[in-house]
């Protein structure tokens, strides 16, 4: 391996041996400096295999891939999982589709990102898609392109470095829903969305997985369970959901309301062989008429956490969520300002006991009688 001149072209080129076979490449530079580093790093990818003359990635376009990832990928997921990951994959193949997987760069996600934070939401044309939206879909791109890494297609994945969007700035700012709130709601709901919204806040489900898509035959109202099976996100998920007398009477009315013999506990209105779909705009509705401000109904669960918190142990907590690690509640308490408040008043009493507090303002004899002085003179 080596530096050397050509005599047509002003660039210095670099000689390299890889598998018994002699190489020449430009450097793309005329500094000798810069053309030396181009051939360290050319080496150092040499000596650790990542770098090789014909990968398969330059004759393999990304919807290839997306249909090798799919056979590989998608066997161990749930229903819901496969949908969404559909969905990611409709809209990379639409801007990556036909490219080689070699051409794939850093710049090109980069684009890819940006572009799609621009555009417009299909419902509403004046606001445009979520960075949220966006961050699901790179981290799709990199699953794809780590499966093109693992079968070595291409020497790394260019999609680990970029950047995503800081998803605080797009949620709405999270806190606790009061019991007037939440009375004013439940009168302001209908029926069905009535009985869900008692049933999520009662047991913390998970909105469409674990509480639309409820059927009758996983409620058992003699035990007080909800017994989902294993089709659920989680291995600790399978675990019997406890209901609370509540939530028993709620569910035992809304069986004897129901006009139709669905299997299913929220029937969609149009399909009763088939589960509701969507409430988002009944939730809409409900919370404009209820003179609530808007709140995804998927905090109802984190309600149920925070509630539930105030009262209960942390293994409770963390049984009763279904999470496999006891940390995992921290991300769904609400607030919890009136419990820090208590607990700081017991803390005051303990270090301070009766006595009477010092305050800022607080001024003994001495200061007193200084100041007095002070005024005289």
């Amino acid at each position: 391996m080596g530096l050397y001149k050509r005599n047509a072209s002003r660039f210095w080129w670099m000689a390299y041996t890889m598998n018994g076979e002699q190489y020449c490449e430009s450097t793309k530079t005329d500094s000798k400096e810069l053309a030396t580093k181009v051939w360290k790093k050319r080496e150092s990818e040499i000596v650790l295999g990542l770098f090789k003359v014909g990968w398969p990635g330059e004759r393999t376009t990304f919807e290839h891939l997306c249909a090798e990832f799919e056979r590989s990928h998608f066997a161990g997921l749930t229903e819901n999982t496969v949908r969404g990951h559909r969905t990611y994959l409709k809209q990379l193949k639409t801007f990556f589709g036909e490219s080689k997987l070699d051409r794939i760069t850093v710049e090109m996600i980069e684009d890819y990102r940006d572009q799609r934070r621009r555009q417009p939401t299909k419902l509403n044309p004046n606001r445009t898609v979520k960075g949220a939206t966006v961050n699901r879909e790179l981290e799709c791109l990199k699953c794809v392109l780590d499966l093109a890494v693992k079968r070595k297609y291409i020497p790394e994945n260019p999609a680990s470095t970029v950047k995503h969007f800081n998803e605080l700035r797009d949620r709405p700012v999270r806190r606790m829903l009061t019991v007037k709130e939440e009375h004013r709601i439940l009168e302001a709901a209908p029926p069905h969305l009535r009985v869900a919204i008692i049933l999520l806040s009662q047991t913390g489900g998970r909105t469409y997985s674990e509480g639309f898509s409820l059927r009758w035959d996983q409620v058992d109202l003699e035990n007080k369970l909800i017994r989902l099976g294993n089709n659920v996100k989680t291995p600790g998920s399978s675990e019997p959901v406890p209901l609370s007398e509540y939530a028993c009477d709620v569910l035992r009315a809304w069986n004897k309301e129901q006009a139709s013999k669905s299997p299913f506990v929220f029937p969609s209105p149009h399909l009763p062989d088939r589960a509701i779909s969507t409430v988002k705009t009944a939730w809409k509705a409900t919370l404009r008429r209820a003179g609530v401000p808007h709140f995804p109904i998927y905090n109802l669960r984190h309600v149920f956490c925070t509630r539930l918190s105030g009262v209960a142990p942390d293994a409770v907590v963390q049984r009763a969520m279904r999470h496999t690690s006891p940390e995992t509640k921290r991300h769904y308490q609400l607030g919890m300002a009136d419990q820090v408040r208590e607990a700081m008043e017991k803390s005051n009493k303990k270090a301070y006991g009766r006595g009477k507090l010092l305050h800022f303002y607080y001024s003994g004899p001495d200061t007193k009688k200084e100041g007095v002085k002070a005024v005289s003179n």
